[in-house]
């Protein structure tokens, strides 16, 4: 599959961002590093809140279906003794 000359040209100003950005990485650490912590502090909890949602969610849909399965057997079926 030929590679079109847009293409090229993003994978080349790709190629020439990350290897800018290898060059610089200590001053960009320091400079960009409380913004990134910031920003990984609020991602981990905007994921434990939803993890937590879909748990209760979860647990939610799990007792329903237990109370339709209770609800669904006899409440005093007979029972053959011998």
């Amino acid at each position: 599959m030929p590679v079109t000359r847009s293409e090229l040209l993003y994978l080349c100003g790709g190629a020439i961002a990350g290897v800018a950005a290898a060059k610089n990485f200590d001053q960009l650490k320091a400079k960009f590093g409380p913004w990134v912590s910031t920003a990984a502090d609020a991602a981990g909890d905007a994921y434990s809140a939803a993890a937590r949602k879909m748990g209760e969610r979860v647990e939610s849909l799990q007792d329903a279906m237990a109370e339709m399965r209770q609800n669904s057997r006899p409440a005093d079926a007979p029972t053959s003794s011998s």
